[in-house]
């Protein structure tokens, strides 16, 4: 089995096994540091069990998850990581879909003095199947633009790595 078909049915298994989890922990936080210390923890307990289940894949490898919680609505909005994705030194924002298109967002710090961080948007398995850029991101951001840097620089922003 590729990388990819064992991405596939890690991510197979996730889906299938999370919504319980989620719907179990994660309903009416109020207080801030209870919320992101069961964020953090429920996160850790996906991750672990997804590595023991899959101990075959290393673990850098593994489909990753996003959850936020929105107070205002009292909803749990969770994302898992739909491509494979090799590049180790990147942090996953989470995903959503553009037009007909699906994207994983992806931001490392960046090697590059001029700008703090490179913004990614990948939208397949290939190596080769994703946009890039960090002004561009910005820029587009500001402007209001519906693009994929876009979206990858606000989940940036929502987080607060920006």
């Amino acid at each position: 089995m590729t990388n990819i078909e064992s991405f596939c049915v890690a991510r197979q298994y996730l889906v299938e096994s999370i919504e319980p989890l989620i719907d179990t922990f994660l309903t009416g936080m109020w207080d801030p540091h209870i919320k992101f210390t069961l964020v953090r923890d429920t996160t850790k307990i996906i991750d672990n069990d997804l590595s023991k289940v899959f101990s075959d894949i290393p673990k850098k490898y593994l489909p990753k998850v996003k959850i936020r919680l929105h107070d205002d609505i009292e909803m749990t909005e969770v994302s898992i990581q739909n491509f494979y994705n090799k590049d180790n030194y990147t942090a996953y924002l989470g995903s959503a879909g553009i037009g007909h298109e699906l994207y994983d967002f992806y931001c490392r710090e960046s090697f590059d003095p001029r700008f703090d961080y490179v913004f990614t948007a990948k939208f397949g398995h290939g190596f080769d199947e994703y946009y890039s850029g960090s002004k561009t991101a910005a820029a587009e951001y500001y402007i209001g633009a519906a693009t994929p840097l876009a979206v990858a620089y606000g989940m940036a922003v929502d987080e607060g790595i920006i």
